[in-house]
């Protein structure tokens, strides 16, 4: 993917004209000219630590843990904001990642939750469920579990930050991004934005000196809203793959964003994406809390911010829970097998002989006829691939080890590094293919990769900046 400064143009009529009420403010709160740091992030996908394997490497609850420490020891105003679509459905370590999540929303102190489509499903229960248990608040103003009468969430929540300025959080999900949830089991209900908006924007006002509304859904739908004393509206539902990334030619991990104003309120879209950054906004008030000035940057979470430890906590238990739930679903299926084998009169000896039997002959064959391949390959970090998982402890995670191994998803090949560690690497047979036959009856032009070989694993998200030329050039063979 190359880097796109991708410029946003924010075009709000339905806010532009609108004369804004004055902010009822009680006696005690501030009145002095101060900064309020809205920090967010949005669209994780599931994603919850950076990916070691590539020279590209953003991303992480350990590390953003460490920049939203350092960015609350030097500012006295900062609201925390997950404004959705933190899940991924994808196979059975889902639910575990779900529980890592919501123990980091807890651990790094975010101060609110505004839920996606997967959150409010079937699929998020358990980390709402999770989340429940406080402290972090779910905020939402127009959803409505089973058709309820009564928003199943707090609509809106009142933050006072370490400087006493009170921030009112209004949730808000799109009905066009929730919609497909009416028609399961868990019979959501969102209800009409705007609706929900002008239910609290009074109460919410008087309690408040400032008031952020976080729109889980597009820009566009955002934008129509009428939000007439809300301070900054963010939608926080991406509905493009292009991303800002920092200038690969300077040593920043910086990005500004767009961030547009109409009328008294402004407008600005999440831009971070699969957990690789922290969204900043910070907004200058006045003395009556009106915005001066507006600055709207992302963060990327690179090495620089070393990992929280107690973050990395929660990471190895996640990583012994994985390790476990793959060896016993291996011993599960293997048992099974067995089984029902039996049941059929076969002879398992026979057929555990010749299931052993794997088309995978591994590098150390390859070597005998191809010496200075070898060396090639045995020099690269491809020969490596499988130490830069242990270092972290995922070397038993399925979602991983598929760019760390050879014959991964293949009868007989890999399946984890108790049963076939022989196999562990990206070994030449994990770009060329298996080698029982060829080395049997040698032919010229055996197993030809491509490009197309290569970003099967350096695919845009995992190497964005992958050159293959560049890259090849140095393990050419």
């Amino acid at each position: 993917m190359k880097h796109v400064a991708l410029i946003t143009i924010v075009a709000a009529a339905a806010l532009t004209g609108s004369a804004s009420k004055p902010i009822v403010q009680p006696a005690n709160h501030a009145t002095s000219k101060s900064t309020l740091t809205i920090l967010y992030t949005a669209a994780a996908q599931g994603q919850i630590r950076s990916c070691n394997c590539t020279k590209f490497r953003f991303g992480g609850y350990g590390r953003e843990a460490t920049l939203v420490k350092s960015i609350r020891e030097k500012a006295e105003n900062v609201i925390l904001i997950e404004g959705g679509d933190a899940l991924e459905w994808t196979g059975f370590q889902s639910d575990l990642k779900a529980e890592v999540t919501a123990r980091a929303l807890k651990l790094i102190g975010y101060d609110a939750m505004v839920p996606g489509e997967d959150e409010v499903g079937k699929s998020g229960k358990r980390y709402v469920e999770l989340l429940e248990q406080g402290p972090v608040r779910i905020v939402c103003a127009n959803f409505r579990k089973d058709g309820g009468d009564k928003p199943t969430y707090s609509p809106y929540i009142v933050v006072t930050t370490k400087g006493k300025l009170k921030v009112g959080i209004i949730g808000l999900l799109s009905p066009s991004v929730g919609r497909a949830f009416q028609q399961t089991e868990f019979a959501s209900s969102v209800g009409d934005p705007q609706e929900a908006l002008n239910a609290v924007i009074d109460e919410v006002r008087k309690k408040t000196d400032f008031i952020v509304v976080v729109y889980h859904g597009p820009l566009d739908e955002a934008q129509k809203l009428k939000a007439e004393g809300v301070g900054l509206l963010l939608a926080t539902h991406r509905t493009t793959r292009e991303v800002l990334f920092p200038d690969k030619n300077s040593d920043t991990n910086e990005v500004t964003a767009p961030i547009e104003k109409r009328a008294s309120t402004f407008l600005a879209n999440a831009e971070t994406s699969t957990n690789w950054s922290l969204g900043r906004i910070d907004l200058e008030l006045d003395s009556v809390r009106q915005v001066k000035s507006a600055a709207h940057k992302l963060f990327y979470l690179d090495r620089r911010y070393d990992e929280d430890p107690d973050m990395v906590k929660i990471y190895d238990e996640y990583n012994t829970k994985v390790k476990d739930a793959v060896l016993t679903a291996s011993a599960k299926f293997k048992s099974d097998a067995e089984e029902m084998l039996k049941k059929r009169g076969l002879n398992l000896d026979q057929i555990r002989a010749r299931l052993r039997k794997s088309p995978f002959v591994t590098a150390d064959k390859c070597k005998e006829c191809h010496k200075e391949i070898y060396e090639i390959w045995s020099n690269s970090r491809h020969a490596k691939a499988m130490e830069t998982l242990k270092k972290t402890k995922q070397e038993f995670d399925p979602e991983c080890v598929s760019c760390h191994a050879t014959g991964v998803m293949v009868r007989n090949g890999f399946k984890n590094m108790r049963d076939t560690p022989e196999l562990a690497n990206v070994q030449c047979e994990a770009c060329h293919g298996p080698a029982e036959k060829h080395i049997t009856s040698p032919t010229k032009g055996f197993g030809k990769a491509d490009e197309h070989t290569c970003r099967s694993c350096h695919t845009d998200e995992r190497n964005p900046d992958f050159d293959y030329a560049q890259e090849w050039a140095k393990i050419m063979h």
